[in-house]
């Protein structure tokens, strides 16, 4: 089934609404679809460039599973709202795995890390969501 970039933006405005991935700072979650990058090699040099960082910069990455398993799961300790936010997280992780393909998670930098979860949409773009890090 094809969805229009809108469509998808949209969806993933609906599931990132609110949410704010935690670290030493806690961070909105932004949608993103890179128009620009319609190809079907997707490279760190390219997440590089189209995100505006040095050539240079370190860029580790990691699993859609491992990004999400610190803020999925539910503890007795927890009161509603913090289960209400790991339920949040569960269906952002839900919504991007239906919306794209090939989910690669990059974190680029050291301390200030941007968070770039990327796949591959119906029609070629790539799209996804953005975070922020502070790790000390």
């Amino acid at each position: 089934m094809r969805i229009l970039p809108e469509a998808l933006l949209s969806e993933l405005y609906d599931a990132t609404e609110g949410l704010f991935y935690p670290s030493e700072t806690d961070a909105a979650l932004e949608p993103f679809l890179w128009q620009n990058i319609r190809d079907t090699s997707f490279s760190i040099e390219k997440l590089l460039l189209v995100t505006r960082h040095r050539k240079d910069t370190p860029v580790d990455g990691l699993e859609l599973a491992d990004f999400f398993a610190p803020v999925i799961h539910e503890e007795e300790w927890m009161d509603d709202s913090e289960r209400e936010t790991a339920k949040r997280f569960r269906e952002l992780q839900e919504t991007l795995e239906k919306l794209l393909a090939n989910i690669s998670v990059y974190r680029v930098g050291e301390v200030n890390i941007d968070v770039y979860i990327v796949g591959k949409t119906d029609d070629g773009y790539y799209a996804g969501v953005s975070t922020h890090l502070v790790e000390t």
